[in-house]
Order: structure tokens, then sequence, then C-alpha cells
């Protein structure tokens, strides 16, 4: 492979040191396939492949199939953990398990494929730096997305080092279910462009999803009530300026708002010490009496409503529990996408989040029965690991 490369009397490009790297890898006869209930649970079975030289360390394509992107990142953990595994997987949630890996040079190519009622990131092409935050030391990006920028994750290029890029391509599947179509011909020569190898990943919210947060303490209204109280004034433009500007508002509200519900769950009594605008502090007041008129003080969790307030931005969690006939579409258009794929993945990994509420309870099961029965129609796979009743050992991973 050197001597080819050396032939063309040119330097050797990254895409072609990878594809060479690919060469060595080792492969398996039939394709594993993991399934966890939480979706950060995949992370310590694409390290084990890592670690057994079936995935590369660098250069991996993650395709993601699911209602959320999962791609916001620990805000206070240190960029070092990355290279500890253990420190990693304590530090990782469903909502932000892929960042870090792209940090560490893991996953290159991010392929969020999200069913038509998902509209946190709009479908296109995006390239962007990843890297750790020069005075905080925590990992940050430098895309411009509002998806990033307003969970205060932006940061300029000048402001980062041990940079990493990062490639992110966002597809919608399941327009039929809005009378319209799938763009199959633009995902056909994005996929085109895979030449790495892949991890194909999906979670079973892709099919069908609703927002837990919505009858979370629904007699006190206490959805709508949170987004009153978390709700900002977006940034004037895209500039670096303008969002390195909003990025620190944007963080101060935050962590003033995490304290506050933070006091409330350990002290059992409300204290507005941390709150600098009198129109919230009286917002949350309101939410507080409201909620312990309603429901007894132990049966409140305060921390679970400070996260249900970080949920809401410019758009809310997706919601679609699809019927039966929602369902078929959404196989068929799985099914199809499959098809334009040239290559198969190394590994498929899978997530059920119903214990949360994502994926509907009454509907988990036939959907697992039914993406696997696709997968092995389509490939040469093994027994699937079924993590979530199995309790894998993850110090084994």
């Amino acid at each position: 492979m050197v001597q080819k490369f050396l032939a063309h009397r040119r330097p050797v490009t990254d895409e072609e040191i990878l594809r060479a790297k690919s060469f060595q890898l080792k492969k398996y006869k039939k394709i594993p396939i993991y399934i966890v209930e939480y979706h950060n649970e995949v992370i310590p079975f694409i390290y084990r492949n890592i670690g057994s030289k079936h995935l590369p360390c660098q250069g991996i394509t993650l395709i993601h199939f699911d209602s959320h992107p999962d791609m916001l990142i620990p805000k206070q953990m240190p960029a070092e953990k990355v290279y500890s595994k253990t420190e990693l997987f304590d530090e990782l949630s469903i909502e932000n398990w892929i960042m870090p890996a792209a940090y560490a040079g893991h996953f290159t190519h991010l392929f969020w494929v999200k069913p038509v009622w998902a509209k946190q990131i709009d479908d296109g092409d995006y390239y962007f730096k990843i890297g750790r935050d020069k005075t905080q030391g925590t990992i940050r990006v430098n895309c411009k997305e509002n998806y990033f920028v307003y969970e205060g994750l932006y940061k300029s290029e000048q402001e980062l080092d041990h940079i990493k890029e990062v490639r992110l391509n966002v597809a919608t599947l399941g327009n039929r279910i809005m009378n319209g179509n799938d763009d199959l011909s633009q995902i056909k020569i994005t996929l085109s462009t895979c030449t790495a190898p892949y991890i194909l990943d999906i979670d079973l919210d892709f099919f069908s999803t609703s927002n837990p947060f919505r009858k979370l303490y629904d007699k006190a209204n206490m959805y709508e009530r949170v987004k009153e109280i978390y709700k900002f004034k977006p940034p004037k433009s895209k500039t670096d300026d303008a969002l390195i500007s909003f990025t620190k508002e944007r963080e101060d509200q935050l962590q003033q708002l995490e304290r506050t519900f933070k006091s409330i769950q350990d002290n059992k009594e409300l204290k507005l010490d941390d709150i600098t605008d009198p129109d919230v502090g009286l917002k949350i007041t309101k939410l507080y009496e409201t909620l312990l008129e309603n429901y007894s003080e132990e049966y409140i969790d305060w921390e679970l409503i400070h996260d249900a307030g970080c949920t809401w931005d410019d758009t809310d969690l997706p919601h679609h529990v699809s019927t039966e006939e929602e369902l078929e579409v959404m196989f068929e258009t799985f099914t199809t996408f499959l098809e334009s794929l040239s290559t198969a993945p190394v590994v498929i990994t899978i997530s059920r989040s119903t214990e949360d509420d994502y994926t509907p309870g009454e509907d988990v099961d036939t959907i697992q029965e039914k993406v696997l029965e696709i997968l092995k129609d389509k490939y040469n796979c093994e027994t699937p690991v079924l993590s979530y009743k199995d309790n894998v050992d993850e110090e084994k991973l």
C-alpha cells in the first residue's frame, strides 16, 4: 500500500490513510447487533469493537436513526476524560454520547437520519470543528446551528485547541406521512461519499416517539410553565461576536436555574438568591406554589423539572406516536434506505428508549421485532446481544 502511494509522487490524503487502515481491520463473519435500553449504553460496545480492531480508532462514520440528534456535550466534563473510558462512560447520558467520541477522533462523519416530525436541525451537509475550550477545558464546537448555540455549546475556532473536523449530514425520512416524498437521490449521493467503516445505529423512537415531559406534573401545567421560565432572546446575528455574547448570557441563565432547582431539591424550600431577573423569580414562585398545591412534596423531582426546561429552546422535543399505518411507512422507508447502502455496517447498535418513555411502551417490542426482521433480511447478522435483558457487565467491555 505504501509503495502504491509513493508511486503517485504526491502527498497521501487523510481519506487514503483511513482506507489503508481499514484493510488492516478484523472482519466479522456475521454482523453483531447490540440492543440496549438507554442510548448512551451503546458506547461501551463501540469501544470494545475499536479495542478488538473491528472498528478503526479514528475515522468512523456513524449512521444514526433517531428522533433526537443526541449530539449535545456534557457541559462540565473536562475534555481529557474522553481518554479514560471508565470516567467517560460515567459522564454520558442519552442526549450527549456522540460528540465526546467525535472529539476523541473516533467519529468523523455523523449522518443523522431523522423522521419527519423531528425539527431540531435542518436537513443539510455541515462541516464544523470540535475542540477543547482553552479557558474552561471543556468540549465545545464552532457550529452555528441553533441546536448547539442555544445549549451554550458554541465557541469560535480561535477559542478552541486540540481541534478535530466533523462532517454532519442530516436527512429526513418518512415524508409520506405528511403527504410528501423522501429525497432519496440526495441521500444516495451523500452515502456514496461514505467510504469509511460505519456503524448502523438505530433508536427505536425513530419510528414512533413521545415527549415524556408533556405529561409530567400535568395537573400543575408544569411543562408550559417551564417554557416561560427558560425562554431567552436569540442572538442578534450569526457573527462570532454575537454568538460569543449570547453563549455567555445563555450559560449564566441555565446555571442560575440549575442552582435554584437543585437548591429546592436539596433543601425543600424555595430560595431565589441566584435569580437576577425578578420576572423569572415570580414565575418560579408560581410554579413552586402550583406544584405543591397539586402534588405532595416527596413526589416532586425538582431537578427533573430543570431537565424539562432545558429541553425547550426554539423547538419542542418531538412528539409523534405513530399509527399502525404510519409505522408501516417508516419501516418501508427504513428498508429503502438500507438498500441504498453499498456496503454492510461493521456493527449494528439499537436503543429501545422505552424506560424513559421516548419509545411508546405499547409498541416497542413490535418495532424491535420488525427492525430485526428487516436487518436479517438485508444482512448476515449474529443473534442480537440483548444487553437490556442480560445486564452485560461493562467492566468486561
